[in-house]
């Protein structure tokens, strides 16, 4: 199981009710494949960047859980249909590791 976060921005037309459904269908996803919750976070209706879909706004929802690696593709496929979804992002958290150079490997040696 690795820890993961998905961010997922929902579309602002909806009701409170629908958005709590969509979000327990979302965390029974994580759940039915022996996924574990850590923590969920509303955001609330925030404007967007830039706009999607005729929309300025929408809601976000962050949650992290700990899923086994080869469930994430089934999750990443049924928020990719549902139409309500306007984007999401699923992201490895791998605490501890250095993504790019470091300055170790960055110096150039200059022997002669």
């Amino acid at each position: 199981m690795n820890e993961y976060e998905i961010v997922i921005v929902f579309n602002p037309r909806l009701s409170k009710s629908e958005l709590d459904t969509m979000l327990n269908e979302t965390k029974s996803m994580i759940l039915g494949k022996d996924g574990t919750l850590i923590s969920e976070m509303d955001w609330g209706k925030r404007k967007l960047a830039y706009q999607i879909d005729d929309n300025l706004e929408a809601f976000y929802f962050i949650i992290r859980a700990n899923i086994d690696p080869e469930t994430i593709n089934d999750i990443e496929s049924k928020l990719n249909i549902n139409e309500d979804i306007l984007r999401f992002l699923i992201i490895n958290e791998i605490l501890g590791e250095i993504s790019g150079p470091t300055k170790q490997k960055d110096t150039v040696s200059k022997e002669g």
